[in-house]
């Protein structure tokens, strides 16, 4: 028993308590100096490759743009703005993709100020937090946003024309006059439609692209866009028109978001890890919880249920999986404790 007690004891002492307060500083500058140079290394390889960064991140964009009807672009609205907007994204890409060498640097620095158990936990926990916050924002980058973005922007999209104007008092198009006809109307061949561009499409020939709802020409082997098609029933639209900065920002901001939602399941096993609740406590305690993330979720995604709703049920069940480790948790140091009290 008094073996059982004095490891115990030793158990609990932190490793390194001979380091003096010089010592810890220099340990930590020396630390913070290797992630603001990962940190600068993972920010230049985002920059160079920029322009996939930025296309793969605007891709939702342009796909619901294109399903939409509108025009596919985004704008900048001063000279410098596309620039600006691949530091900001290469900064803050490269912090994401850096992020666990920087916990690996913190979590040494700290280590030597901890118990043998908590490094224990922390070793075990750091790696799925991780891999939990690339998931979560992978889930948001191919799942939510293109949804999310659908329903902003067919949001209101076409209004209600009433009319109340008539055209002749701005100047508008004089109605026709009976004698006027369309007995003259083109005999030539309908324009041509395709699902995507011809390979051989003679130059100079226009048709429709029926998948970008446009109508293109070749020109020396190159493809453009002559028009886009709109729905004439469209009276009065509300055409989106995207600041390539602000999307970018906002997107990165959702991916944050729920790369944090989806560290449910660690903290919850962490609580029941310290001991601080216990598995059947939190079960117990699971709607004000819900209503907890509920709140959260609203807080953190635009103010739509849609967005809202794909955000708190991932959340839920990721509550229920956190349930389960901490059950197991729980499970094992009992089983631990008994298997101590047997050998002593």
């Amino acid at each position: 028993m008094a073996r059982f007690f004095q490891s115990h004891h030793d158990d609990l002492q932190p490793d390194d308590v001979r380091m003096t307060l010089g010592e810890h500083l220099e340990e930590l500058r020396s630390r913070l100096i290797r992630a603001l140079l990962a940190l600068f290394i993972g920010a230049v390889v985002c920059y160079v490759f920029s322009e996939q960064v930025v296309g793969f991140l605007t891709s939702p964009m342009f796909a619901v743009l294109r399903a939409e009807g509108c025009e596919v672009r985004m704008v900048a609205t001063n000279p410098a703005e596309n620039f600006i907007t691949s530091l900001k994204v290469s900064f803050i890409v490269g912090f994401i993709l850096t992020a666990p060498y920087s916990l690996v640097q913190i979590w040494g620095f700290i280590a030597a100020g901890l118990y043998k158990r908590e490094r224990q936990w922390v070793r075990r926990f750091a790696p799925a937090s991780i891999i939990l916050f690339f998931t979560g924002a992978a889930f948001l980058l191919l799942i939510v946003s293109p949804l999310l973005l659908k329903f902003l922007v067919a949001y209101q999209s076409e209004l209600p024309n009433y009319g109340l104007v008539p055209e002749w008092l701005l100047g508008g198009p004089t109605p026709l006059k009976v004698t006027e006809t369309y007995d003259h109307w083109p005999t030539t061949q309908p324009m041509p439609m395709f699902e995507d561009d011809p390979p051989t499409a003679p130059p100079g020939v226009p048709w429709v692209n029926l998948t970008t709802k446009e109508v293109r020409v070749r020109i020396e082997g190159a493809h453009y866009t002559v028009a886009h098609l709109k729905d004439v029933k469209q009276q009065n639209r509300v055409e989106p028109m995207m600041r390539i900065s602000e999307y970018v920002i906002f997107i990165l901001q959702l991916s944050a978001a729920f790369g944090i939602g989806f560290q449910v399941p660690v903290v919850v096993a962490f609580v029941a890890t310290l001991g601080i609740a216990t598995a059947d406590q939190m079960a117990s305690l699971r709607r004000h919880i819900w209503f907890g993330m509920a709140v959260v979720a609203a807080c953190v995604t635009p103010p739509d249920v849609g967005s809202m709703l794909m955000l708190l049920i991932p959340m839920i069940g990721l509550l229920e999986i956190g349930l389960l480790v901490a059950r197991l948790i729980e499970r094992d140091r009992a089983k631990t404790a008994t298997q101590g009290e047997a050998d002593s």
